[in-house]
Order: C-alpha cells, then sequence, then structure tokens
C-alpha cells in the first residue's frame, strides 16, 4: 500500500476526531455557566419567596400598629363623651369612634388577607428550598460529569495533535500535506474519501471503471475529478485503524 496514502488515511480521522473534539471542547463554558444560571434560579426563587415573607411581616406589623393607635383614639373619644355638654359634641365624637370602627374593621380584614397569604408564602418557601436542594444536586453531578468528559477529551485532542503531527512530518511527498490541507479547508473538513462501487462515498459523483481499478490497488494517490478529495478502497487496508 502507498505510504503516503496510508498517512493521509489516518490524518484524515484524526482530524475529524480533533473537529469533534473541539466543538464539545468549546462547548464546555457555555454548558457550565448554563449550569450556573440554573442554580442562580432556583437561589432567586427562594430569595425572592423570602422576601415576601419579610414584606408580609413587615405590612402586618403596620396593620397591627395602625390598629393599636385606632383603639387608642376610640378610647380617647369615649373619655371625651363623658365630659361634653352638648348633644352636637356628643353626636360628633360617636361618629369619629364609628368611623375610626370601620377603619379598623377594614384594616383588620386587610390583616386577615396577609396572615392567609403568608401561609402561602410559607409553602412556597418550602417548595423553593426542596428545589434548590435538588437543582443543586443535579448541578453538582452534572458538572462533575461535564468536567470529566472535558478533561478526557482535552487528553484525547494533546495525543491526537501530537500524532499528528508525526503524521504530517513522515508524509514523503511535499506537496501532498499542502494539497490535503487544501482540500479540507474547501471540502467540509474531509479530504480523503473512500471509493466504493464506483462512487466517490462523500460527493457521490461516479469514477470512471478504469481509475476505479487504480484506486482499488491503493498504490497511488489519486484524486476524485469532481471533488478534488484524494480516494482509497476501504477493503484493501494493512491495518484497521486506517478506517477513517
Amino acid at each position: 500500500m502507498n505510504s503516503d496514502l496510508k498517512q493521509l488515511i489516518r490524518l484524515q480521522s484524526i482530524d475529524l476526531a480533533i473537529q469533534e473534539l473541539r466543538a464539545r471542547i468549546d462547548k464546555f463554558p457555555g454548558i457550565s455557566k448554563a449550569l450556573d444560571e440554573k442554580l442562580r434560579s432556583a437561589q432567586a426563587g427562594l430569595e425572592t419567596a423570602k422576601e415576601q415573607v419579610k414584606s408580609n411581616q413587615a405590612n402586618r406589623k403596620k396593620f397591627e400598629g395602625e390598629i393599636n393607635n385606632t383603639e387608642s383614639k376610640i378610647s380617647k373619644y369615649r373619655d371625651q363623651m363623658m365630659a361634653v355638654k352638648t348633644n352636637d359634641e356628643y353626636r360628633a365624637l360617636q361618629h369619629e369612634i364609628e368611623h375610626a370602627q370601620k377603619g379598623i374593621r377594614k384594616t383588620e380584614d386587610d390583616l386577615l388577607n396577609l396572615m392567609m397569604e403568608a401561609e402561602s408564602l410559607q409553602s412556597e418557601i418550602k417548595t423553593a428550598e426542596v428545589r434548590l436542594k435538588e437543582d443543586q444536586q443535579k448541578v453538582n453531578e452534572e458538572r462533575k460529569l461535564l468536567e470529566e468528559e472535558n478533561k478526557r477529551d482535552l487528553t484525547a485532542l494533546e495525543s491526537y495533535v501530537k500524532e499528528r503531527q508525526e503524521i504530517a512530518t513522515s508524509i514523503s511527498s511535499d506537496d501532498l500535506l499542502p494539497r490535503y490541507e487544501r482540500v479540507r479547508k474547501h471540502r467540509g473538513g474531509i479530504a480523503v474519501a473512500a471509493a466504493r462501487n464506483e462512487v466517490c462515498e462523500i460527493c457521490k459523483v461516479r469514477i470512471r471503471p478504469q481509475v476505479f481499478q487504480e484506486i482499488l490497488k491503493n498504490d497511488q494517490i489519486i484524486a476524485c475529478d469532481a471533488c478534488q478529495r484524494i480516494l482509497y478502497d476501504p477493503n484493501n487496508l494493512d491495518h484497521p485503524f486506517e478506517v477513517a
């Protein structure tokens, strides 16, 4: 088998593996950030619920204070009623008491609504705490798997890059590697393709029978007339690792 063709087949396989690894490695920061956002979302949900509870408590305290103040006014109005000298003064104080009592009833209704809301908010906090705990566990597990995969990818990438450099220096023809790189650049990363049944597997253009017979020998560099990819017979290889 042509030694340069053998090396190019392996080189193509390595380049495709490198391309796939780099694509995954490039996605790592984005996926990691998405995990952070997922956790922040759960934390924000819990913090929002807690802030709503604080606001509810503050409003309840405010309304309780208003009720106490109004009850104090009513008590003063009643004390004043004992000292008035005219009916008009008595009716005026009575009107103030009725108005104050009406205000208390309204505030008590608002306070009751807040107390009911407080129960609902406490339930929301418990739900948010459970969600945060579950999300923390999931994120930790996903991050561990992600980091392990990224570590394996980086190690594999380093190994492939080293092997690629060794292969590149072993190709005997000076113009063959630049030719390979040009075709790979303009043909979607694939510069070496298998030929089967008189057809280039990548571009699907038929190969002339005489040329195909030469390709089957795998003893020379032959390019596809249509896409310029270097062709080889996948059924006539020296070693399984050469399959791209």
